[in-house]
């Protein structure tokens, strides 16, 4: 009999939950348990049975109400299960506590939801396969993307591999500070992620560095056994002329062509983003984002 039980962080057994992502049909990075303590401490599960199936339930309280929320940089979560295992999406979000009267997650793309009675809306990836060569991967790109990484090349850029995390998120920060705003908490948080990943041989970093030795793209891509994730990067303004962005990307997708792993570009709902994913190849799959809104009517018009 299938039974989900809702387990606090304290009883959660973290060895259990990293074999059911590690050995999962669907697994991604951020199901780890390493990735969650960190990007969202003191979490909490729901599990079926002996960890055949599990969600995470990243939760913040705030004036004394629970609520359930998506991390930073966490691109999707949702119900990941082993191999052979059938589930069915709505168990699980109807297995979540009363408690936590307002949701703002995103599942992930194998998490089906039927039920209408769900608040749901799409939201969109885009996925590059791996398994061909570099230069059949390299002829599907665009002309633009072509024409970028030629004027890369003729920039004479370089790349400079496994630098520290933090560096890559400091440069970050520093070039798009205004326009995506994260709190220091939130930056330190991603930063020990990295550096953890780093530790297990599953994250790379990039730097498109200019003949003078000038900074002028930066990159952070995870990996695990399925799938490399395009996780923070960017240029800058003179990076931006020189095609230093679309340099790494195609550092990065090179460097994983002919392994069998899937690229994901991980955020696209942007349409500067997804038109930039897209001159790569890469092709657009749905996930599902859950919004959910039970709170008392006075505090619902203040959280919409």
């Amino acid at each position: 009999m299938n039974h989900i039980r809702y387990i606090q962080h304290e009883e959660i057994d973290k060895a259990k939950w990293d074999s059911c992502i590690e050995n999962g049909e669907h697994g991604l990075i951020y199901g780890y348990s390493w990735w969650l303590d960190n990007i969202s401490p003191g979490w909490h599960a729901l599990v079926l049975n002996d960890y055949v199936a599990v969600m995470p339930l990243t939760w913040q309280s705030k004036y004394g109400i629970s609520y359930l929320y998506q991390p930073f940089c966490t691109a999707s979560l949702g119900v990941f299960y082993k191999a052979g295992i059938n589930i069915v999406t709505e168990d699980f979000l109807h297995a979540i506590p009363a408690r936590f009267k307002y949701r703002d997650i995103d599942m992930n793309e194998h998490n089906i939801i039927k039920n209408k009675s769900i608040h749901t809306y799409s939201r969109t990836n885009q996925l590059l396969n791996l398994t061909d060569v570099y230069k059949n991967i390299r002829e599907r790109y665009s002309r633009l993307a072509n024409r970028k990484l030629i004027k890369a090349k003729e920039h004479r850029l370089m790349i400079k591999k496994s630098v520290p995390p933090k560096t890559i998120i400091d440069l970050y920060k520093n070039e798009y500070q205004n326009r995506h705003k994260g709190s220091v908490d939130n930056y330190n948080a991603l930063s020990r992620c990295c550096t953890i990943s780093m530790e297990k041989g599953m994250a790379e970093t990039y730097l498109a560095i200019s003949p003078d030795d000038e900074t002028l793209a930066f990159y952070i891509i995870l990996k695990d056994k399925n799938f490399v994730y395009s996780l923070l990067g960017g240029s800058t303004a003179k990076g931006k002329d020189s095609g230093a962005f679309y340099f790494l990307t195609d550092a990065a997708i090179k460097d994983y062509c002919a392994s069998g792993k899937t690229f994901r570009f991980e955020g696209s709902d942007n349409e500067g983003i997804a038109f930039f994913n897209s001159q790569f190849g890469a092709a657009p799959i749905t996930y599902q984002h859950i919004r959910q809104n039970n709170l008392p009517f006075f505090l619902r018009v203040f959280k919409r």
